[in-house]
């Protein structure tokens, strides 16, 4: 199943247009639930080969037929067939791989070959003054109207990619604008002279369109959106067929390479979570698949097949299963329709296995990494301690082995930003960051400012009007006495009235007081903080108030059940307080996201008065989303601890109180009220519209140490450090969070809480990740034979723009330094191989120690094919060869 933000071709994620790197996005089927599978390969399966690079069941051509179709599925049909306009997707590098030149391919390792279907040469033949390229192209390389390739075809396309002309709505133009010009040479030469010097010329005329294609801004944008024309590849486009949903390439009989096997390839658009179903129904012969998919298949070809038995089995062969189905079709007739309804299921489930028998899993590793993306730019991730410390927690190596050893693949981490375990110059730079270290990630936080609170600190924390209460409550709930003596009223609180029992009247005007800017002066940051520590007193009067209620034994005249009314008040009251807060500083800061600002002249007393401060820049309004949004989610986050830990307490509650909430009769019952006795929905006698009671609810199940968990929280300023984890939602999103899920466990151990806001396929990448909406997220993208050129936008360190936005080009993650985007501009000029190697890894250890993104795994490639098959499947890194596809005879 694809990974890809749209269509995703049958290169295994290699952006063959290299329009522009594209992210892969891990939606519905990147990750599934990882215990699904112990294996993805059956016994009759070999394991991938080599390395996990590619597995696609070689076969020479001799051994295989001429002729057939394969169906292929993919995502959706092209949008455009000129793979560098900005809307070109993955089927159109398809597309592009299977009908037009490449003069370089990728091997299985990633790296970079002369095609010699196109080029008998391709060499630097001067350095110095200036870089000349010169190509020898093959003589019987033609367009499919018999015209020759030539130095034509190689100048339109550099003119209209190199960026000086706006008219052409290129993707981008990296390479082709360090050209100075493009003539022919002798004959079948052509010389490319650079203006600057360009080590990943490789890469450029690859694919090679003709120069009716790119010879005028017309014919780039439009011409080769719906058809195109000619071909120089082993096949052609023939059809199109909206209605069907396919598109066929055929044979192309102006070729001159290895003639195809396939008569033709027919791209079927069949949505990921559809192909299950189509390979089935054996609709589709080649398509990538999940791991659920994979299993499915892989169990229907190991499964050891037994005739079906029935009454008109010979003698001894009737199993006692037959015998009892025989059995019940004598009975009744809504037993004989079950029995009809059951037949016609494993009838159904036996032409589904028959189908999935005929295909074969094929595994490798894509050429393509998930990462943990920080963003930089906002809250407490722009400081690089808190990056790194957050970084230092994971361990990779876990994660990698959850996710790819059930696979049978190498499951080792990603030690590289820039190139995939494999590829010539890969190196290992992960030790500029530091391995998994708890104690190394804690020092950091604490040299950041955010510190484990210190024994004992966490009751002490609550230094507003609340703490003398808490400290009361607590010592009422160990001695039994009421506040005053002889039975006098107790100290009030910070709103000025009286501590009320679950029965208290009325009077609430504290939590229902207008909520205004500038009378709740704390309602930012502050006034979260404030709130924060309301919500720990009230739970700490909740736990005395418990506590004092199983001492009481429903005794309502006893001391135990006056301290416990004591206690279950001011923890309403501390409710309701901090609800206010939370509430003040959710509006205060959409307010200021709005532009207001209630100390200017004219501000109303409330959110709702007139007189804006004016607009606040992009980054500022999105800004304080973000933190409105943080403040929501801790908000939410602290409710669901304080229940949990109620939960927990109450398990572990006296039996005797237990059976005073069950009805039963125990000592001192008698006297209890019927809503005392009947405490199902935990709210205390007469306590029907009681704070405490309504955030009391149980919530079974839960372990016990949920009760303390608050207390372990690294904070700063008195606040906990409060990451959002923003994932997507949608089908497959499930096994996405199982990841995510790993990682908030993994920081927890170190004091950071992650809250997960579920967020939309549709807008997670877009409205989230690109916009920088998000502080922790999950997102992959392809490696890269030219990572220079390619990876240089991903890491470039962002720059503002003149409406003090920023531009971060495809660094999401929007962390980057100047040294960075200095070592990849001198590599991309470094015309040694190995000094070129030696500057990209010096970029990825700084890439590393930044900490803008941990890269983790690489993605599994799980293909199935029809068994009869060859040289198809899981392809890897490398490129296809689409004449070599074929049946075997």
């Amino acid at each position: 199943m694809t990974d890809d933000v749209g269509p995703r071709g049958i290169q295994g994620g290699r952006a063959a247009g290299r329009g522009r790197r594209r992210v892969a996005l891990l939606t519905a089927g990147a990750l599934l639930p990882l215990p699904l599978m112990t294996g993805c390969s059956g016994d009759d399966e070999p394991a991938a080969a080599g390395a996990g690079s590619q597995d696609i069941a070689s076969a020479a051509a001799a051994t295989l037929r001429d002729g057939g179709t394969v169906r292929w599925a993919v995502d959706e049909l092209p949008g455009t067939f000129n793979a560098f306009q900005a809307d070109a997707g993955q089927s159109t590098d398809t597309v592009a791989g299977a009908v037009l030149p490449a003069l370089f391919t990728v091997d299985a390792n990633g790296a970079p070959q002369r095609n010699p279907d196109y080029l008998r040469a391709a060499e630097v033949t001067r350095r110095e003054p200036k870089q000349i390229v010169k190509y020898t192209l093959n003589p019987e390389a033609r367009w499919s109207d018999g015209r020759r390739i030539s130095a034509a075809d190689f100048a339109a396309q550099w003119k209209a990619l190199r960026g000086k002309n706006a008219a052409y709505w290129t993707a981008r133009n990296a390479g082709y604008d360090r050209i100075e010009k493009v003539r022919p040479g002798k004959s079948g030469e052509v010389e490319v002279t650079f203006a600057r010097p360009y080590a990943d010329w490789p890469s450029l005329f690859t694919p090679l369109y003709p120069k009716s294609v790119m010879g005028s801004p017309a014919a780039f944008n439009d011409g080769a959106r719906a058809k195109l024309a000619l071909s120089a590849g082993p096949f052609r486009v023939r059809t199109k067929d909206g209605r069907k949903d396919t598109l066929s390439l055929v044979r192309n009989t102006k070729w001159w390479g290895g003639r195809a096997r396939l008569k033709k390839i027919v791209l079927t658009e069949v949505p990921p979570a559809k192909r299950a179903k189509a390979l089935a129904e054996g609709r589709i012969d080649v398509a990538d698949v999940d791991r659920g998919t994979a299993k499915e298949i892989t169990t229907a070809r190991g499964t050891n097949q037994q005739a079906a038995v029935g009454d008109d089995a010979p003698r001894g062969a009737v199993s006692s299963d037959a015998l009892r189905h025989q059995a019940q079709a004598r009975g009744s007739e809504s037993e004989r329709a079950a029995e009809r309804e059951r037949r016609k299921e494993a009838a159904a489930a036996a032409a589904r296995r028959a189908h999935l028998r005929d295909y074969t899993v094929h595994r490798a590793l894509s050429p393509s990494f998930t990462q943990l993306a920080l963003n930089g730019s906002t809250g407490p991730l722009t400081d690089e301690r808190v990056r790194r410390a957050v970084a230092r927690a994971i361990d990779r190596t876990a994660l990698a082995k959850e996710v790819l050893g059930p696979l049978r693949l190498p499951a080792a981490p990603v030690g590289s930003h820039l190139l995939l375990a494999g590829q010539p110059g890969y190196r290992d730079n992960s030790g500029a960051l530091g391995g998994q270290d708890t104690d190394a990630a804690q020092a950091l936080l604490a040299e950041a400012g955010w510190r484990m609170p210190e024994a004992g600190g966490e009751e002490k924390t609550d230094a507003q009007p609340g703490e003398r209460e808490a400290g009361r409550g607590r010592a009422d709930a160990d001695t039994g006495r009421s506040d005053g003596e002889n039975g006098q009223p107790g100290p009030q609180n910070g709103a000025g009235r009286p501590h009320g029992g679950p029965g208290r009247g009325p009077d609430r005007s504290a939590a229902t007081a207008p909520v205004t800017l500038t009378t709740l002066t704390g309602a930012g940051s502050a006034g979260v903080q404030r709130a924060a520590l309301l919500r720990q007193s009230a739970a700490l009067y909740d736990k005395a108030a418990r506590a004092e209620r199983r001492r009481a034994l429903g005794d309502r005249g006893s001391a135990a059940y006056a301290a416990y009314e004591r206690a279950s008040g001011r923890a309403a009251d501390a409710w309701d307080e901090a609800d206010v807060l939370a509430e003040a500083a959710r509006q205060q800061t959409t307010a200021l996201a709005a532009g207001w600002d209630d100390t200017k002249p004219g501000a109303g007393g409330d959110v709702a008065g007139t007189g804006p401060a004016g607009p606040l820049s992009a980054v500022q309004a999105r800004e304080a989303a973000a933190a409105a949004e943080r403040n929501r989610l801790a908000a939410d986050a602290a409710r669901t601890d304080r229940e949990h830990a109620q939960a927990a307490e109450d398990e572990k509650a006296p039996a005797e109180e237990r059976a005073v909430r069950a009805g039963m009769d125990v000592p001192g019952a008698a006297d209890a009220p019927a809503g005392d006795a009947g405490d199902k929905d935990g709210k205390g006698a007469g306590d029907k519209d009681g704070k405490a009671a309504e955030h009391g609810r149980q919530a079974r199940g839960h372990d016990d140490a949920a009760a303390g968990r608050s207390s372990v929280f690294v904070k700063k300023d008195g606040r906990p450090l409060m990451l959002r984890f923003v994932l997507p939602d949608g089908p497959g999103t499930a096994q996405l969070r199982t990841v995510a899920d790993r990682i908030s466990e993994m920081l927890l151990k170190i004091g950071v809480r992650t809250t997960v806001q579920k967020v939309a396929d549709k807008s997670y990448f877009q409205d989230h990740i690109a916009s920088g909406d998000y502080d922790l997220a999950l997102y992959s993208w392809p490696g890269s034979a030219y990572p220079a050129t390619d990876a240089r936008p991903i890491y470039a360190k962002p720059r503002p723009a003149a409406d003090g936005s920023l531009t971060v080009e495809q660094n999401y993650t929007r962390v980057g330094t100047d040294r960075i985007d200095q070592l990849f501009d001198q590599a991309s000029a470094e015309l040694d191989p190995e000094a070129a190697r030696d500057l990209v890894a010096q970029a990825d250890q700084r890439i590393w120690a930044a900490a803008g993104s941990v890269p983790l795994y690489r993605q599994p490639q799980l293909v199935a094919a029809r068994s009869d098959l060859a040289n198809v499947g899981a392809f890897g890194f490398a490129t296809p060869r689409y004449q070599d596809i074929g049946y075997k005879k």
